[in-house]
């Protein structure tokens, strides 16, 4: 079993619940209330609860990686990783842009140590 990954799969379950967390805040911030009932609104609700879920699934499959770290030589496992951080990187760059310092830290040491996890095993 990889310790590391463990870890990874940690974090990401941890993503999940602040990600759900900070969607209950800004989903209550008044400028988004007015726009209730919008194509914008449902859309960037349901968006973002998809993405909860997102890094929900990531946490489970990085638990099944670090039961069997060998499962990441496989090239589609490969490809998921690299992915996944991708999109966490991307995702902690817009933060920064747009100024969300605590979920820009959150994903981009998220991005870190899932990057290094993978490497590890698959080097």
């Amino acid at each position: 079993m990889s310790t590391i990954l463990k870890a990874s799969a940690a974090s990401f379950v941890l993503l999940s619940l602040g990600h759900t967390i900070s969607g209950r805040e800004w989903t209550s911030d008044k400028v988004f209330k007015n726009i209730k009932g919008s194509r914008s609104w449902a859309c960037g609700t349901v968006g973002w609860y998809q993405g909860s879920a997102f890094f929900f699934i990531s946490g489970i499959l990085h638990y099944q990686w670090s039961r069997d770290p060998a499962t990441l030589q496989d090239p589609l496992n490969k490809a998921i990783a690299a992915i996944i951080n991708v999109l966490l990187w991307i995702s902690s760059s817009w933060y920064v842009k747009n100024g969300v310092t605590p979920s820009a830290v959150a994903c981009g040491l998220s991005a870190a140590l899932q990057g290094a996890a993978v490497l590890k095993e698959i080097l």
